[in-house]
Parts: C-alpha cells; sequence; structure tokens
C-alpha cells in the first residue's frame, strides 16, 4: 500500500517535526472582547482541533489599536492579552500541537470605528472605494475615509509594532509567529505598483516597494529568530485594489528575498482561491487577474514561487479537498497543506481526511457573530482521537 503524503511527517523547524501535512489556517473568528482580549473558550476551540506533531496557525491578531479593522478581534500590544493568551496556548501544547500566532495590521482596509477614530495607515493617503463591513451580529457597513500617507516615522514605529507583537507572542507560549502579509493589508498595499505611489524611498522601485515589509520580517527574525518567524503572502490576491502591474516578477522577486533568511515557512494562497472563489471574508464580484507575462498555464500558480523557495517550506491554503491536497503535496508544488472553513465545523478534520470520512458543513452565518454558536460544539467522529496518530 503506498503511503499517503499527507500522513507523511516533515522536518519543520529545528525544535518541531511535524507528524502530518495538514496546518489549521488562520481563521478570523471575532469572538474577542472590545479590548482585544481573546475569549476563554478559544483555548477549547484551537485544543480540539490540535493533533500530536500538527501545526495551527491563530486567527489573525492584531499588532496595534491603530491596526484594527474588525470588531471583536483580538491583540498582542498589551499585558492583558499576553496572558489572557497563555491558557489557549498551554491547552494546544497539552495535545502536542504546535501554534504560530498571526500578526496583523490592517492598514488601509479598516474604518474609524476601528482605529480609535484615527484614520487608516496606508502608503498614500488614497482610500479603498465603497464601504466596509464589519461583519458582527448585525453586518453593519461603514464608509472608507481619506488614509494617513505614513511618514518615515510612522513606518518605523510599525516596524517596532509588529517587533514587539512577535516579542509578546513568544511570551504568551507560541511557538511562533506568522507575519500576514497578504490581502491587500498593510504590507501587502506597499507591495502593489497601483497602491504605492509614493515618490521616496519606500515606494516607486520594485526594490524600494518590498523594503518596508524586509524590514518588518528582519525586525522580527531579529528579536524571535527565522526559525520562529513566517509570512503569508497572496500574489494573485483581487480584492482591496491589489493590482499589482507585474505579478509574477514581483513576488518572485519578494521570495527570492525571503528564502534568503532562512524563514520557518512562507504560506502561499492559491491563485484559484484568490481569483475564483465566493467564499472569502470579502466574497464579492471579482475581476479576472490580467497577468501580463504569463506565457503557461503552470505560471498561473506557485509554481514560480516554489521554485524560488528552495530551502523555505511552504504551505498552500485555498480551495483544497483531500485529494487536491494529496497531490499538491506529492508533487512537491508546497510541503503543507492549510484549511480552513472545513476546519470550523470539523474540530477533528485531520482525521477525516485521513479516513476518508465525510465532513459536516460549515455555517457562514456563524464564522464572525460574537457568540458561542458555530464556533463550539461541533461533533466528532468518535472513537480515541489520538489512537490514529500513534
Amino acid at each position: 500500500m503506498s503511503t499517503d503524503p499527507l500522513q507523511t511527517s516533515f522536518a519543520f523547524t529545528s525544535s518541531h517535526t511535524l507528524s502530518h501535512r495538514i496546518v489549521l489556517a488562520p481563521m478570523t473568528r471575532m469572538r474577542a472582547s472590545s479590548t482585544g482580549i481573546p475569549h476563554p473558550q478559544a483555548a477549547e476551540y484551537y485544543s480540539k482541533r490540535a493533533t500530536p506533531g500538527g501545526l495551527l496557525i491563530s486567527e489573525g491578531i492584531v499588532v496595534h489599536p491603530r491596526g484594527r479593522g474588525f470588531p471583536n478581534t483580538p491583540g498582542l500590544y498589551t499585558e492583558e492579552q499576553v496572558q489572557a493568551w497563555k491558557p489557549i496556548t498551554k491547552a494546544v501544547k497539552k495535545k502536542g500541537g504546535v501554534f504560530f500566532a498571526q500578526l496583523w495590521h490592517v492598514g488601509r482596509v479598516s474604518v474609524p470605528s476601528q482605529t480609535g477614530g484615527y484614520p487608516p495607515l496606508a502608503p498614500t493617503s488614497e482610500h479603498l472605494p465603497g464601504m466596509h463591513p464589519l461583519f458582527g451580529q448585525e453586518n453593519a457597513t461603514e464608509p472608507y475615509v481619506d488614509s494617513q500617507a505614513m511618514t518615515e516615522e510612522d513606518i518605523r514605529d510599525m516596524v517596532e509594532q509588529f517587533a514587539l507583537a512577535a516579542k509578546n507572542a513568544i511570551r504568551a507560549g507560541f511557538d511562533g509567529v506568522e507575519i500576514h502579509g497578504a490581502n491587500g493589508y498593510i504590507l501587502d498595499s506597499f507591495i502593489h505598483s497601483n497602491i504605492n505611489t509614493r515618490t521616496d524611498k519606500y515606494g516607486g522601485s520594485l526594490t524600494n516597494r518590498l523594503r518596508f515589509p524586509l524590514l518588518v520580517v528582519d525586525a522580527v527574525v531579529s528579536c524571535i529568530g527565522a526559525n520562529k518567524t513566517a509570512i503569508r503572502l497572496a500574489p494573485f490576491h483581487v480584492l482591496q485594489e491589489t493590482r499589482d502591474a507585474n505579478r509574477i516578477e514581483t513576488f518572485t522577486a519578494y521570495a527570492t528575498e525571503l528564502e534568503k533568511r532562512n524563514l520557518a515557512y512562507v504560506h502561499m494562497v492559491e491563485p484559484r482561491y484568490d481569483q475564483f472563489s465566493l467564499e472569502g471574508a470579502f466574497s464579492a464580484k471579482r475581476e479576472t487577474v490580467e497577468i501580463s507575462d504569463v506565457v503557461e498555464r503552470e505560471e498561473v500558480s506557485l509554481w514560480p514561487f516554489r521554485k524560488v523557495l528552495e530551502r523555505t517550506p511552504v504551505i498552500g491554503a485555498g480551495g483544497y479537498d483531500a485529494s487536491s491536497a494529496r497531490k499538491a503535496v506529492e508533487e512537491g508544488r508546497v510541503d503543507l497543506i492549510a484549511f480552513g472553513r472545513h476546519f470550523t465545523s470539523n474540530p477533528d478534520l485531520v482525521r477525516r481526511l485521513f479516513e476518508g470520512l465525510s465532513l459536516t458543513k460549515y455555517e457562514r452565518k456563524t464564522f464572525y457573530t460574537p457568540s458561542m454558536e458555530g464556533y463550539l460544539g461541533w461533533e466528532t467522529a468518535g472513537g480515541d482521537e489520538t489512537m490514529w496518530l500513534r
């Protein structure tokens, strides 16, 4: 019988070897307090999805009050928040899981009600069109307003905010951090040529547009070490006006720089999800991305970046099922596969995928609501949850 690629071990970092290739993807769930304190029952939520030697990535955790884009999202910028995360990380460790915190600053994808009355921070003052979804119980919206174009001092301050949040994450018991560098949020907005029209050393040329994100990566590495530092990218993201003029060239150069830094991993979203899925938090009318330099179908994939990331582990996310996940690992396109929505309603998703068991349908209406409905209480397939991993 051939070996299931998803059930093979993986030498993840110098400190951790993973027992399988399935990862809990970072998912906003909006159960924290208004001051960014994670809900105590997050300990049950995450530990139920932990497996011995399995990797979990937390929901986005805000690095500074002005980095918040949505209500009831947790933070890692106060001592109270750090202490509140400790029982959550402890619960995951008790199950044998490896836990990374996703560090999040939304930049211009926010509104004053979420930033303490301040305008969002961004590369320039230009704001997103239309209304910002606040989700939650009422599904409220709020109009976008002009952003505050970041000064060089603002940039230095934000680098320090990410670094402090990384140190706080380690103090809170996380094994490492994943910097959120995707989806049009602050770091991603500096990358895209159509958004970042600055004329100083942080805009214009590709080298300049990469400067700020790489400063953040380097600051975090300096604080907690490369083997505890990772980043998430979405080269083909089509919302939040992320329309770089040459995505393949831009993100290949980005990946080349990241490869030099010996990070724990680079987490990348598949183009099939970012271009065509109606399942994302900002599901709306999507435009097919025009990529002028694509001459072969292979290039509209993660392969151009995987070829650059020779030594750095790659996590793939977006639209996988068991079959496509196995194929992606087997052919070497990615090393690990992150699952999101199905994990919300199947806390024992790893087992179900391994054994070919049916999946419980998720409930989109409870993804971002403040109650425990849809957050806890999902049934497992039964049996000893550790037997199948021994």
